[in-house]
């Protein structure tokens, strides 16, 4: 992790966990906190591969697992960032398992999250990062916000859900996420998470480093497009 010198490219946020630890809820209220003009949401999410000429007969592949995601796009993406370059970010759309079209335009920022349950695994990151932190959250809550989660957004239904948490996700969670923990700067437990978001968000902005001139310059070429 860099020491609080000032920030003369982007600077990138990792925020790793288990499915629905409340990753994605953390770096909104960051990314809120620090500005959406200083601040770009990148989503490990976005990055599956998209599967649409896939047979059918086939079936779905496994989604936990880091092979159904393009980290070396993701690298990629994020390294350009870094360098002040704009990028078009993917987009996947869960329903249909494809990446929607166009991508979405990015414009680098002094501040970049990337979320995601397997940020802090891939090795392709690593060297990326500057400031790390992983959610920790027991099983049963995650496969209840899960449930909620796929039943409303995912066009899931719940047997599908819990069968494929007990096959798919917490087996990928105990053999890749959770060890990824040792990859973190911070660990932060549910108890801090749910019972002072605010707090916990003010503690982590709080010890980002300041933007540098350099850096502002990422904010003039963003507001200029």
């Amino acid at each position: 992790m860099e020491s609080l010198k000032s920030v003369s490219m982007s600077y990138i946020i990792a925020i790793a966990g288990g499915s629905c630890s409340g990753k994605t809820t953390l770096a909104r209220h960051l990314q809120r906190r620090l500005g959406p003009k200083q601040c770009l949401l990148v989503r490990q999410d976005d990055y599956y591969h998209d599967i649409s000429e896939r047979d059918s007969s086939q079936g779905l592949p496994n989604f936990d697992i880091p092979e159904a995601l393009d980290f070396n796009l993701l690298a990629d993406d994020l390294s350009r960032l870094k360098r002040g370059e704009a990028v078009a970010l993917p987009n996947y759309d869960f329903t249909t398992h494809q990446r929607r079209r166009p991508a979405e335009p990015a414009e680098p920022r002094p501040f970049i999250i990337v979320e995601g349950m397997l940020i802090l695994h891939a090795p392709q990151l690593q060297s990326v990062l500057d400031r790390t932190l992983y959610l920790r959250c027991e099983s049963t809550r995650r496969l209840e916000r899960r449930l909620a989660r796929d039943v409303a957004e995912r066009g899931r239904t719940q047997s599908c859900v819990i069968k494929q948490f007990s096959q798919d996700v917490e087996p990928a969670h105990e053999h890749y996420v959770a060890p990824s923990a040792d990859n973190a700067d911070d660990i932060i437990e549910q108890d801090e998470y749910m019972s002072d978001l605010s707090g916990l968000v003010e503690r982590i902005s709080g010890g980002l480093p300041p933007i540098s001139s350099k850096a502002s310059s990422l904010l003039v070429m963003s507001a200029a497009h």
